[in-house]
């Protein structure tokens, strides 16, 4: 874990979340905290709750009970009018970036009125001032000179790393992935990662679902495995990678090494 870490500086915290889809219930009692400029990384097999998790901290996904708080202020106050609550809601994910599987890029905006749409829109930036921001942003993640081209020109590495630069561009204090390489091609998976590293190593907060267990090892302060939507166990990725505690842990470790 990173020194500069305050053990009372809590970006995201998660109590007893809980979340049905229907009758069935994918989150089942969360309780997660993040501390400022860590880096969680959430692993575990398929349908074991991961996105879920992820989608209920920007409210993607409302919770069905439970309290989610982002730098102190509850997040799902449903104490308030709806009106005050959706003023509420807008403000605190703007704390928020989140980087999706699917790279969501508008197809009709070229790389640069991608990033710089929501500044503009919702931050109130001059086009000059979220242009500026924009081209910093696409020199940090290696497409600079892919400015003015549009998002069917990319390829898919090169989309999701336009995607970091569109949730870099709000200036966020957390930053969610949620299988932001699952859909890349192997050999364009290094790139994502080294900017996700590089972020990482500024000490951005980071709240970071994915399969690769090498950047997990690699770049975590901290691993979280899940399972039939509880947490089942977190620890260093030392500890979780060479001494896990929990059979299910074991065995799903087992099987990504034997690659089932």
């Amino acid at each position: 874990m990173k020194d500069n870490i305050k053990k009372d500086d809590i970006m995201v915290e998660l109590r007893e979340l809980h979340k049905y889809f229907g009758d069935n219930e994918v989150l089942k009692g969360i309780n997660l905290k993040v501390q400022r400029s860590e880096v969680v990384v959430v692993i575990g097999p398929s349908g074991s709750g991961k996105s879920t998790l992820l989608r209920c901290v920007n409210m993607l996904e409302e919770p069905t009970s439970g309290e989610i708080y982002v730098e102190g202020e509850l997040l799902n106050d449903t104490s308030l009018n709806h009106k005050a609550y959706q003023k509420h809601l807008n403000r605190i994910r703007t704390e928020v970036g989140m980087v999706f599987q699917q790279f969501n890029l508008f197809p009709h905006m070229t790389v640069l009125g991608n990033i710089i749409e929501a500044p503009i829109q919702v931050q109130n930036k001059t086009k000059a001032e979220a242009i500026e921001i924009a081209e910093k942003l696409l020199d940090k993640v290696g497409l600079a000179d892919k400015r003015d081209v549009y998002p069917s020109t990319l390829s898919g590495g090169q989309k999701q790393r336009v995607a970091i630069a569109r949730a870099l561009a709000m200036n966020p204090d957390v930053m969610l992935f949620d299988e932001a390489t699952s859909a890349l091609d192997p050999e364009l998976v290094g790139d994502v990662l080294h900017v996700m590293e590089d972020l990482a190593k500024e000490g951005m907060t980071m709240l970071v679902v994915t399969h690769e267990m090498g950047f997990a090892n690699k770049v975590g302060d901290r691993v979280v495995f899940m399972d039939g939507g509880y947490i089942v166990e977190e620890s260093t990725p030392q500890e979780m990678f060479t001494n896990p505690k929990h059979e299910r842990t074991k065995k799903f470790l087992v099987d990504i090494v034997d690659g089932k």
